[in-house]
């Protein structure tokens, strides 16, 4: 009993790393869209898949931070500067959600 305990919690440590490490690493074009759209005011948090800043908003990235538990990025816009912070659904699993900061 005490060796499956230990499997187990070795196990869940690695799955935990595993997903951590694909959250900084992987590609995050489509967060970054849902982000833009976010700072320019449009509804981003629902995913779909040819997201569009609209072409009245520049939304420009003047900064990025990726940690496992999610991502924040700084737009500058033609009227402000916002912070945007997207976030996955479940610690590390999910679709990701962005909200304004």
């Amino acid at each position: 009993m005490k060796r499956f305990v230990q499997l187990a919690v070795f196990g869940l440590c690695v799955a935990f790393s595993v997903s951590a490490v694909y959250n900084v690493l992987s590609d995050n074009a489509d967060v970054e869209r849902m982000a833009a759209l976010v700072a320019c005011g449009e509804d981003g948090g629902a995913r779909a898949p040819a997201l569009r800043a609209s072409e009245e908003c520049k939304a420009r990235m003047t900064r990025l931070e990726r940690t496992p538990f999610g991502q924040t990025f700084e737009f500058t816009t033609a009227k402000r500067t916002v912070d945007v912070r997207c976030e996955r659904a479940f610690v590390l699993a999910g679709e990701y959600g962005c909200k304004l900061r």
